[in-house]
């Protein structure tokens, strides 16, 4: 039954599309749930072998699941947004039909028995749901030696970007429509930027995590990660089972807030390149461009450590250090330094993050949008296999701890790359709850010349 539809649309050129034209394809009837799924688990058995996106492929659920929404379409029945649209997610999120390992050896093969609720929520939308995406260990920023270790698709010296580093290569090398990823201070943003794609570290409290593998609950976030931004916005609609937040009145969608000093000498050139781009593609729209200051918090990052610090130590009691000869270098040293933290600092921190806060809610009484970088620095390329840089990096966590304290929305956007090749991306913050006002921002930007890039077309155009 499936075949006859299949020939309708190239399949290579099918998936070379973004979410948003790949699920109309379904929705219509133009390409069979069973023949687009057959494609792309022949893509991961072909292609995951040297990128590592995958920890589980489920493949055999994947095709159950597509034959449904098969039979749903041929009744007249639509199943949701996502019906029949092939995707997958981050192996943090619980699943009843695969492990959830968390990207820790310990837990590869346990098996929870049951779906996060974005799980079930994307499951409703008629998603298809092909497998659990590789992750750094812990959701922590390296991967342990015993669990894959996803590699760039733009080349494999460049750096994927942590925790859900999976959830990157899988959209930009096609191995998934879209990607479920999580964001405690940039593992949304980091792989969207270094891997070509767009993700959204959404509000706090819109995405719910319950069934998620936490790292630090004051500071997580589950989001979309696609191709652009309207992908974006099909898959939160999706996670969250609604269509909509609140977002300000369409007159007040015009200040868009930039940094001065970025423009002068606070960032690398390239990254720099990328921004001016961005305030120039604003402008053309017609936003206002509105030169504004950070909050000025000397704590802000300490205030970030000691809240992700004491909270993975916490997560972590039961298995560190009864098994602490399991664990991988990075995470250990996270939750070491939790464990020296008292509960004293701990409160003191967390009535720190209260105070920040409300500092960034004042600046977003004077602008609507903030244009920041994603990272000053263009990505670092790699010197181990662990997916660790080759250099210092600084600070990498300058400009996104902030919304994951704060829970405001950050989209990560990637436009460009750099000399070398590697794509470099920016981000835009925005008030609470405006996260669908900023995708259809970031749609907008993206149509007006901040375009995003595609290693698929390219495979397409060679034939």
């Amino acid at each position: 039954m499936s075949t006859p539809i299949a020939a309708a649309i190239r399949l290579p050129e099918l998936i070379a599309q973004p979410l948003a034209q790949i699920a109309k394809a379904v929705a219509k009837g133009k390409v069979s749930s069973v023949a687009l799924t057959q494609h792309y688990l022949e893509r991961i058995a072909r292609l995951n072998p040297s990128l590592q996106a995958y920890i589980t492929v489920t493949a055999e659920t994947a095709l159950a699941q597509a034959g449904a929404a098969d039979r749903a379409l041929a009744e007249g029945r639509t199943l949701g947004v996502l019906h029949g649209v092939p995707i997958a997610v981050k192996d943090l999120c619980e699943t009843d039909f695969a492990p959830t390992s968390n990207g820790m050896a310990i837990f590869r093969d346990r098996n929870t028995g049951r779906n996060a609720a974005i799980v079930s929520n994307l499951l409703a939308a008629g998603a298809v749901i092909l497998g659990k995406l590789a992750m750094a260990e812990g959701a922590c920023s390296a991967h342990h030696p015993k669990m894959p270790v996803p590699a760039n698709p733009w080349g494999p010296s460049f750096r994927v970007g942590s925790s859900s580093s999976g959830s990157g290569v899988a959209v930009a090398a096609g191995l998934a429509a879209a990607a479920v990823g999580s964001d405690t201070g940039g593992s949304i943003r980091f792989p969207s930027a270094y891997c070509g794609i767009t993700g959204l570290k959404p509000s706090r409290g819109l995405v719910s995590t319950v069934g998620i593998c936490a790292m630090a609950p004051s500071l997580d976030h589950i989001g979309p990660m696609a191709s652009n931004a309207e992908g974006c916005t099909l898959l939160l609609k999706a996670m969250t089972a609604r269509d909509n937040t609140r977002q300000p009145g369409k007159e007040t969608l015009r200040r868009f807030g930039y940094l001065p000093m970025l423009l002068k000498d606070g960032l690398d050139p390239e990254v720099g390149a990328i921004y001016r781009h961005l305030l120039d593609t604003a402008a053309r729209m017609g936003l206002d461009l509105i030169a504004c200051d950070l909050p000025d918090i000397p704590y802000l990052y300490e205030t970030w450590d000691r809240i992700c610090a004491r909270e993975t130590a916490l997560g972590h009691a039961a298995t560190y250090p009864a098994k602490c000869q399991d664990y991988g270098q990075a995470l250990a040293a996270v939750i070491e330094k939790g464990l020296c933290l008292s509960d004293e600092d701990y409160a003191d921190a967390l009535k720190r993050q209260a105070e920040i806060t409300i500092l960034w809610a004042k600046l977003f009484e004077e602008v609507d949008w903030l244009a920041l970088p994603v990272h000053a620095a263009i990505p670092p390329l790699l010197d181990n296999a662990l997916g660790a840089p080759s250099r210092s990096i600084g600070n990498p966590l300058e400009y996104t701890a902030a919304a994951n304290l704060t829970g405001l929305p950050a989209l990560a956007l990637s436009a460009s790359r750099d000399s070398r090749g590697c794509p470099i991306g920016i981000q835009i913050m925005a008030p609470m709850h405006a996260d669908f006002a900023l995708l259809e921002l970031g749609s907008r930007l993206q149509a007006n010349g901040l375009r995003p890039l595609s290693l698929l077309k390219g495979e397409t155009a060679r034939g």
